[in-house]
Protein backbone atom coordinates (compact mmCIF):
# COMPACT_ATOMS: atom_id res chain seq x y z
CA UNK A 1 0.00 0.00 0.00
CA UNK A 2 1.50 4.11 -0.86
CA UNK A 3 1.50 5.90 1.83
CA UNK A 4 1.96 9.93 2.22
CA UNK A 5 4.15 11.35 4.54
CA UNK A 6 3.44 11.01 8.24
CA UNK A 7 1.84 7.69 7.48
CA UNK A 8 -2.03 8.34 5.76
CA UNK A 9 -2.70 5.24 3.32
CA UNK A 10 -2.95 6.32 -0.22
CA UNK A 11 -6.00 4.77 -1.58
CA UNK A 12 -8.56 4.58 -4.54
CA UNK A 13 -10.71 7.44 -4.98
CA UNK A 14 -14.44 6.81 -5.57
CA UNK A 15 -15.90 8.70 -8.81
CA UNK A 16 -18.24 11.43 -6.87
CA UNK A 17 -21.75 10.50 -8.34
CA UNK A 18 -24.34 12.86 -9.05
CA UNK A 19 -27.78 13.87 -6.88
CA UNK A 20 -30.35 12.10 -9.61
CA UNK A 21 -29.90 12.51 -13.22
CA UNK A 22 -26.46 13.34 -13.79
CA UNK A 23 -26.14 15.91 -16.77
CA UNK A 24 -22.80 15.51 -17.60
CA UNK A 25 -20.12 13.19 -16.94
CA UNK A 26 -16.28 14.96 -16.46
CA UNK A 27 -13.14 12.75 -16.99
CA UNK A 28 -10.54 14.33 -15.21
CA UNK A 29 -6.76 12.72 -15.43
CA UNK A 30 -6.26 11.91 -11.37
CA UNK A 31 -7.08 12.77 -7.94
CA UNK A 32 -5.16 15.65 -6.12
CA UNK A 33 -4.55 15.63 -1.84
CA UNK A 34 -4.58 17.53 0.82
CA UNK A 35 -1.62 20.00 1.53
CA UNK A 36 -0.42 21.65 4.27
CA UNK A 37 1.72 24.41 5.03
CA UNK A 38 4.53 21.91 7.17
CA UNK A 39 6.97 24.33 9.36
CA UNK A 40 9.69 21.77 10.94
CA UNK A 41 11.16 22.35 14.01
CA UNK A 42 14.21 23.91 12.57
CA UNK A 43 12.45 26.36 10.93
CA UNK A 44 12.75 24.67 7.23
CA UNK A 45 9.48 24.96 5.35
CA UNK A 46 7.62 23.06 2.92
CA UNK A 47 4.93 25.12 1.50
CA UNK A 48 2.29 22.83 0.57
CA UNK A 49 3.36 18.90 1.45
CA UNK A 50 0.42 15.96 0.31
CA UNK A 51 -0.45 14.29 3.42
CA UNK A 52 -3.64 12.64 2.73
CA UNK A 53 -6.26 11.60 -0.61
CA UNK A 54 -8.11 14.51 -0.97
CA UNK A 55 -11.77 14.24 0.04
CA UNK A 56 -13.41 13.49 -2.62
CA UNK A 57 -12.61 13.87 -6.19
CA UNK A 58 -12.65 17.75 -8.01
CA UNK A 59 -12.82 18.97 -4.05
CA UNK A 60 -12.83 22.40 -3.76
CA UNK A 61 -10.64 23.37 -0.84
CA UNK A 62 -13.55 25.17 1.10
CA UNK A 63 -13.08 22.74 3.93
CA UNK A 64 -9.06 22.44 3.99
CA UNK A 65 -8.96 23.56 7.89
CA UNK A 66 -11.29 21.09 9.73
CA UNK A 67 -9.97 17.96 7.29
CA UNK A 68 -6.16 19.25 8.67
CA UNK A 69 -7.07 19.31 12.07
CA UNK A 70 -8.99 15.87 11.32
CA UNK A 71 -5.42 14.65 9.76
CA UNK A 72 -3.67 15.56 12.80
CA UNK A 73 -5.83 13.88 14.89
CA UNK A 74 -5.53 10.77 12.51
CA UNK A 75 -1.50 10.57 12.48
CA UNK A 76 -1.04 11.99 16.23
CA UNK A 77 0.21 15.05 15.65
CA UNK A 78 3.14 15.70 18.00
CA UNK A 79 4.32 19.31 18.55
CA UNK A 80 8.30 17.88 18.34
CA UNK A 81 6.91 17.63 14.59
CA UNK A 82 6.75 21.02 14.19
CA UNK A 83 3.47 22.49 13.17
CA UNK A 84 0.70 21.65 9.83
CA UNK A 85 -1.97 24.49 8.86
CA UNK A 86 -3.48 24.87 5.49
CA UNK A 87 -1.37 25.57 2.59
CA UNK A 88 -2.41 27.72 -0.97
CA UNK A 89 -3.98 25.93 -3.63
CA UNK A 90 -6.31 23.76 -1.78
CA UNK A 91 -8.45 22.53 -3.53
CA UNK A 92 -7.96 24.78 -7.37
CA UNK A 93 -8.78 21.99 -9.50
CA UNK A 94 -12.13 21.76 -8.14
CA UNK A 95 -12.97 25.23 -7.89
CA UNK A 96 -11.57 25.84 -11.56
CA UNK A 97 -14.08 23.03 -13.02
CA UNK A 98 -16.95 24.65 -10.93
CA UNK A 99 -16.32 27.84 -11.67
CA UNK A 100 -14.96 27.60 -15.50
CA UNK A 101 -16.38 24.37 -16.56
CA UNK A 102 -19.71 23.53 -14.74
CA UNK A 103 -21.02 27.08 -14.62
CA UNK A 104 -20.65 27.92 -17.90
CA UNK A 105 -22.38 24.72 -19.00
CA UNK A 106 -25.26 25.72 -16.34
CA UNK A 107 -24.28 22.90 -14.55
CA UNK A 108 -24.07 22.73 -10.52
CA UNK A 109 -21.76 20.45 -9.17
CA UNK A 110 -24.23 18.38 -7.73
CA UNK A 111 -25.41 17.39 -10.92
CA UNK A 112 -22.35 16.33 -12.20
CA UNK A 113 -20.53 12.83 -12.27
CA UNK A 114 -17.14 13.37 -11.82
CA UNK A 115 -14.27 10.80 -11.89
CA UNK A 116 -10.43 10.56 -12.83
CA UNK A 117 -9.06 7.69 -15.66
CA UNK A 118 -6.38 7.04 -12.63
CA UNK A 119 -7.91 7.10 -9.51
CA UNK A 120 -4.62 6.79 -7.35
CA UNK A 121 -2.63 10.39 -6.53
CA UNK A 122 0.91 10.51 -8.30
CA UNK A 123 3.27 12.51 -7.72
CA UNK A 124 5.27 14.36 -10.32
CA UNK A 125 8.93 15.03 -10.96
CA UNK A 126 11.09 17.47 -11.28
CA UNK A 127 13.24 20.13 -9.14
CA UNK A 128 10.05 21.58 -7.39
CA UNK A 129 7.62 18.74 -7.31
CA UNK A 130 6.16 16.64 -4.37
CA UNK A 131 9.17 13.79 -5.11
CA UNK A 132 11.73 16.28 -4.59
CA UNK A 133 9.96 17.78 -1.48
CA UNK A 134 9.55 14.38 0.02
CA UNK A 135 13.18 13.39 -0.69
CA UNK A 136 14.93 16.72 0.38
CA UNK A 137 12.68 17.91 3.32
CA UNK A 138 10.36 15.00 4.59
CA UNK A 139 11.88 11.73 4.23
CA UNK A 140 15.37 12.69 6.28
CA UNK A 141 13.25 14.21 9.35
CA UNK A 142 10.72 11.27 9.09
CA UNK A 143 14.73 8.62 9.67
CA UNK A 144 15.33 10.65 12.59
CA UNK A 145 11.57 11.06 14.13
CA UNK A 146 11.43 7.47 13.65
CA UNK A 147 8.54 8.48 11.34
CA UNK A 148 7.50 6.59 8.43
CA UNK A 149 8.97 7.57 4.91
CA UNK A 150 6.92 8.48 2.40
CA UNK A 151 5.94 6.25 -0.54
CA UNK A 152 3.85 7.61 -3.96
CA UNK A 153 3.80 6.38 -7.16
CA UNK A 154 5.09 9.06 -9.96
CA UNK A 155 3.22 10.00 -12.36
CA UNK A 156 4.05 7.94 -15.26
CA UNK A 157 4.66 9.90 -19.16
CA UNK A 158 1.66 10.63 -20.17
CA UNK A 159 1.83 7.62 -23.09
CA UNK A 160 2.40 5.48 -20.24
CA UNK A 161 -0.38 7.27 -18.33
CA UNK A 162 -3.22 6.64 -21.39
CA UNK A 163 -2.07 2.83 -21.57
CA UNK A 164 -2.31 2.67 -17.96
CA UNK A 165 -5.44 3.97 -17.63
CA UNK A 166 -6.98 2.53 -20.85
CA UNK A 167 -5.68 -0.93 -19.67
CA UNK A 168 -6.65 -0.84 -15.85
CA UNK A 169 -9.36 1.02 -15.52
CA UNK A 170 -11.07 0.95 -18.93
CA UNK A 171 -13.74 -1.53 -17.97
CA UNK A 172 -14.76 0.51 -14.74
CA UNK A 173 -14.56 4.16 -16.59
CA UNK A 174 -16.78 2.62 -19.42
CA UNK A 175 -19.26 0.97 -16.45
CA UNK A 176 -19.05 4.71 -15.13
CA UNK A 177 -19.96 6.00 -18.65
CA UNK A 178 -23.06 4.44 -18.59
CA UNK A 179 -24.40 4.03 -15.41
CA UNK A 180 -23.86 7.80 -15.32
CA UNK A 181 -26.00 8.07 -18.27
CA UNK A 182 -25.00 11.82 -18.89
CA UNK A 183 -25.59 12.59 -22.49
CA UNK A 184 -22.53 14.85 -22.25
CA UNK A 185 -19.05 13.76 -21.43
CA UNK A 186 -16.12 16.44 -21.04
CA UNK A 187 -12.54 15.52 -20.27
CA UNK A 188 -9.89 17.67 -18.81
CA UNK A 189 -6.28 17.42 -20.62
CA UNK A 190 -4.85 15.64 -23.51
CA UNK A 191 -4.30 12.58 -21.62
CA UNK A 192 -7.92 12.51 -20.12
CA UNK A 193 -8.64 13.22 -23.99
CA UNK A 194 -6.62 10.29 -25.27
CA UNK A 195 -8.23 7.78 -22.86
CA UNK A 196 -12.03 8.60 -24.04
CA UNK A 197 -11.10 8.01 -27.54
CA UNK A 198 -9.48 4.90 -26.77
CA UNK A 199 -12.23 3.67 -24.78
CA UNK A 200 -14.70 4.75 -27.61
CA UNK A 201 -13.33 3.70 -30.31
CA UNK A 202 -12.98 7.48 -31.44
CA UNK A 203 -10.65 9.64 -33.82
CA UNK A 204 -7.88 11.15 -31.41
CA UNK A 205 -8.28 14.51 -30.25
CA UNK A 206 -5.45 17.18 -30.17
CA UNK A 207 -5.99 19.48 -28.03
CA UNK A 208 -5.35 23.38 -29.08
CA UNK A 209 -6.27 26.84 -28.10
CA UNK A 210 -7.40 28.13 -31.41
CA UNK A 211 -10.44 28.52 -32.99
CA UNK A 212 -11.65 25.10 -32.74
CA UNK A 213 -11.48 24.95 -29.01
CA UNK A 214 -14.49 24.14 -27.28
CA UNK A 215 -16.27 22.39 -30.08
CA UNK A 216 -18.41 18.98 -28.91
CA UNK A 217 -17.76 15.99 -31.43
CA UNK A 218 -20.48 12.57 -31.60
CA UNK A 219 -19.58 9.48 -29.98
CA UNK A 220 -20.85 6.14 -29.15
CA UNK A 221 -20.75 4.70 -25.64
CA UNK A 222 -21.77 0.78 -25.30
CA UNK A 223 -23.98 1.32 -28.11
CA UNK A 224 -25.67 5.12 -26.65
CA UNK A 225 -24.46 8.52 -28.87
CA UNK A 226 -23.25 11.47 -26.26
CA UNK A 227 -21.54 14.43 -26.91
CA UNK A 228 -17.78 14.78 -26.13
CA UNK A 229 -16.44 18.06 -25.17
CA UNK A 230 -12.77 18.33 -25.02
CA UNK A 231 -11.16 20.42 -22.67
CA UNK A 232 -7.98 21.73 -21.21
CA UNK A 233 -6.60 20.87 -18.41
CA UNK A 234 -6.95 22.28 -14.82
CA UNK A 235 -3.33 22.97 -14.78
CA UNK A 236 -2.30 24.18 -18.22
CA UNK A 237 -3.35 28.12 -17.39
CA UNK A 238 -0.75 29.40 -19.78
CA UNK A 239 -1.87 33.25 -21.47
CA UNK A 240 -2.52 30.64 -24.91
CA UNK A 241 -5.08 28.45 -22.85
CA UNK A 242 -6.70 31.06 -20.56
CA UNK A 243 -8.01 33.16 -24.05
CA UNK A 244 -9.30 30.57 -25.70
CA UNK A 245 -11.26 28.84 -22.63
CA UNK A 246 -12.50 32.38 -21.69
CA UNK A 247 -13.22 32.85 -25.55
CA UNK A 248 -15.33 29.20 -25.10
CA UNK A 249 -16.89 30.36 -21.86
CA UNK A 250 -18.22 33.63 -23.48
CA UNK A 251 -19.64 32.23 -26.44
CA UNK A 252 -22.06 30.24 -24.19
CA UNK A 253 -23.56 33.11 -23.11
Amino acid sequence: MFRFPFGRPALRRPPRVAAGAAELFVLGVCPSALHVRWQRPDGVVAGALAVADEPTVFWDGSDAAQRIDQWRDQVGWSADWGSAGPAAGNGSSGRHVAEHVLRPLGVSVTRAYLTDCLPTYFVKRGPSSQTAVIRKLYDPFAIEQGLPTADLPERPPPEDLVGKAVGEEGPSLIGQLVDSAAPLVVTLGQEAADVLAALVSADRVLLSPDAGYGRTLPVTVAGRRKEWLPLVHPGDRGGRWRRAHREWTDGLV
